[in-house]
């Protein structure tokens, strides 16, 4: 099997940004909605990986608050784009050297994340990782129905100019929560996870402390 593409997840894979997010987002929930902080935290790293208009349902109707699905959805671009100015993007200490290497292989890369696709530009520019990443899919402010999973993957091959069956022969997917592991085994694409809080690795062909050694895990697969 030759990999051609890698994707990526963004938060927790790429970037180690949850525990900053996770306090902001209960310093949200607390202010608005009177939600514990702490709670709030901990539901979103409990359900980290999912689309952020389904976190944000579940965590509000948990404390019996029930919004429409379009209430929700605004309020989940809200508070995205909130998350995404208010905290402040850092990338695992071996990710900019790992996709110079794999860029310099050949490889296209992608991500497919929760995030708002703004608040990845934005994070992959400020920490100077715009020019190894091919393409973003994440969360469209316009389009509900565009989450991780089989519609990012299909956004991938159509941008990667390639047909889907093709494209998922020859892509890996990199990630870190059971939603990411998810995804691949649905599309029957291999999986590498990094360790994590989440502990998620029944399923995932490697499972790493860091990326170091991506690029030799890959060629192996």
């Amino acid at each position: 099997m030759k990999i051609k593409y890698i994707g990526f997840d963004k938060d927790g894979t790429l970037f180690d940004s949850m525990p900053e997010y996770a306090r902001v987002w209960g310093e949200i929930f607390n202010k608005e909605y009177g939600i514990d902080e702490n709670s709030a935290s901990k539901y979103l790293l409990d359900t980290a990986g999912q689309p952020n208009f389904l976190q944000v349902d579940g965590l509000l109707r948990k404390y019996n608050i029930v919004l429409s699905k379009e209430e929700v959805f605004k309020k989940s671009s809200e508070i995205t784009k909130d998350l995404g100015e208010r905290v402040i993007p850092k990338a695992f200490p071996e990710v900019k050297n790992v996709l110079v290497k794999l860029k310099a292989s050949g490889f296209k890369i992608f991500i497919s994340s929760g995030q708002q696709e703004i608040v990845i530009k934005n994070d992959l520019r400020k920490t100077g990782l715009s020019d190894y990443v091919d393409f973003i899919a994440g969360m469209r402010p316009n389009d509900p129905n565009f989450i991780k999973g089989e519609q990012h993957l299909r956004a991938a091959a159509k941008y990667f100019a390639v047909s889907f069956d093709e494209f998922i022969k020859e892509t890996v997917f990199v990630g870190d929560t059971q939603t990411d592991l998810d995804m691949s085994l649905e599309a029957h694409i291999p999986c590498i996870m990094r360790k994590s809080a989440s502990h998620v690795t029944m399923g995932a062909l490697f499972t790493v402390d860091n990326f170091k050694n991506l690029e030799e895990i890959i060629r192996k697969i």
